[in-house]
């Protein structure tokens, strides 16, 4: 009979003790890595020790940031030998690698603007730091690759525009790293440097289609995108495309080859011709088209979310008959024929446009209709949100406000800034509607013009039913917060305490945190 040695049993209990300490910390230490996300902070703690190196080598999300200090230092060193490009590079990423204790400074990419690299001529190669990055990261999943808004938002004279290159939707750059992630990859954004990007043509979605085949979500911007040969990407679920130039059969392509998509947005999108959409899953749908396409076919029994702001095909069709929540923003010309079809089940509507025609029809087969929004779009803001003045040529002609009895349900009234001028425009016409439907909160952004005119509409929309009146007053208004708020907190006075006055400034964005959109 063997005794066994208690000693050894002791050290045995201590090893494997120590063994679960380790993974634990392993793991604790990935996930400290992996909330970090900034390429310089990821690359700057991979230094400290061989498991932080080791952590850092393992991560799963990743941020890479082109700065405009880049650029500003290209210009000033554009003569600079190739040579002496190289050795910046190997500076460059040596932090990611470098021995424990060995004294080194981390890449800069992802730094703040004020602070200072280890290495002088980094500015000439973010790309090759991008492609060394990426390949010492195999177990990437999410990856965002961007031009600060800085760097992207001057204007960078011809000639200067090709001392260095940010172009990081190049088909040839991109295979220098995509083919290292393949395997892993699932969320990807890339956000190009426009100048540059937008005059030439890219076949990222090629490329991704043929190597990133787990690849779920897909967000592209200031690109010019050629989609002729994707290929099937039945793993991906969300699509965004943002300032994009394509072709004209995209919205094909994208119908052909992402067939599992629920979620696809196109914002400022340029150059699309013609599509005919019916993915059999998709429940969000943002349609942003900024040149006019010929025929478009929104066929989707599944759609729940619908937003259209877009340049008015010659034909739009759409038919969606679990279609809840809607934002249609266009001018539907005279020439247009647009065609709605099994739209009965609508309890949301955002509406700006300066004809009301399709809102009627769509008011007349959604009478359970909770909330609205309307607006006509001829307030002018510049990119800093001042007040530019009110856009000509657009009609001010008011809506047919007793068509809106017909939504009897109707809880929420939101009046956009333009519509809310032309109430001020036509007060007198305005003042004959004797019957609102009994909506409970009232939401109102206004460049108020005329405070008489103002006060004399609140009079005639304040009703017993109202408990909530929320003002979004303009920064940039000719007449003061201060003057109208005091006057209207004095005319909600009368209706007690039932009825909350909630006044806020508001320069920029519209407040529509009530919608589900």
């Amino acid at each position: 009979m063997q005794v066994s040695d208690p000693s050894s049993s002791k050290l045995d209990v201590e090893l494997s003790q120590s063994a679960l300490l380790e993974v634990l910390s392993q793991a604790l230490l990935e996930e400290i890595f992996n909330r970090l996300e900034n390429a310089s902070a990821i690359a700057s703690a991979s230094c400290v020790c061989r498991s932080f190196k080791e952590a850092g080598r393992r991560v799963r999300s990743a941020r890479l940031i082109c700065l405009n200090k880049y650029h500003e230092d290209a210009r000033a060193g554009s003569g600079l030998h190739d040579a002496k490009a190289e050795a910046s590079t190997s500076n460059a990423v040596a932090a990611q690698g470098a021995p424990e204790g060995q004294q080194q400074q981390a890449m800069s990419i992802g730094d703040d603007e004020g602070s200072s690299s280890g290495d002088e001529y980094s500015f000439l190669v973010f790309r090759d730091v991008v492609v060394d990055f990426v390949r010492e990261k195999p177990h990437l999943q999410q990856l965002r690759i961007e031009i600060e808004s800085r760097l992207q938002s001057k204007t960078v004279p011809v000639p200067e525009r090709r001392r260095t290159d940010f172009w990081l939707s190049d088909p040839f750059h991109l295979m220098r790293w995509v083919p290292s992630v393949q395997a892993t990859l699932q969320h990807l954004c890339i956000v190009d440097y426009g100048q540059q990007a937008i005059m030439r043509r890219t076949s990222i979605l090629k490329i991704l289609s043929q190597n990133c085949k787990v690849l779920k979500t897909l967000d592209l911007r200031n690109m010019f995108i050629d989609s002729s040969e994707v290929e099937d990407m039945p793993r991906m679920t969300s699509f965004t495309l943002r300032c994009v130039k394509v072709i004209g059969d995209t919205l094909q392509h994208i119908n052909a080859r992402m067939r599992n998509l629920t979620t696809l947005a196109l914002l400022g999108v340029f150059g699309v011709t013609h599509g005919n959409l019916d993915f059999p899953s998709m429940k969000v749908l943002c349609l942003g088209l900024s040149t006019i396409a010929k025929d478009v076919s929104i066929d989707i029994p599944s759609l729940v979310k619908l937003q259209l702001k877009i340049m008015c095909p010659e034909k739009l069709t759409i038919n969606a008959a679990s279609l809840k929540f809607m934002a249609f923003n266009l001018e539907v010309k005279d020439a247009a024929k647009v065609e709605m079809k099994n739209l009965h089940n609508l309890q949301e509507v955002l509406y700006g446009a300066s004809s009301f025609a399709t809102l009627w029809s769509l008011v007349a087969t959604n009478q359970m209709l909770s909330k609205l929004f309307l607006d006509i779009p001829c307030m002018a803001l510049g990119e800093d949100g001042k007040w530019l003045g009110v856009l000509k040529n657009i009609p001010l002609a008011l809506p047919t406000f007793k068509n809106l009895l017909l939504c009897q349900k109707l809880a929420v009234l939101n009046i956009g800034p333009g519509l809310w001028h032309a109430m001020e425009v036509n007060l007198e016409e305005l003042s004959t509607v004797q019957n609102w439907p009994p909506f409970n909160r009232l939401i109102i952004h206004m460049i108020p013009q005329n405070l008489d005119a103002c006060l004399a509409i609140l009079q005639l929309l304040l009703k017993p039913t109202l408990n909530s009146l929320e003002m979004y007053i303009h920064i940039n208004s000719p007449v003061s917060y201060e003057a109208i708020v005091s006057q209207v907190t004095d005319i909600v006075s009368y209706f007690g305490q039932g009825l909350v006055f909630r006044p806020q400034l508001w320069k920029k964005s519209l407040n529509f945190s009530c919608f589900s959109f």
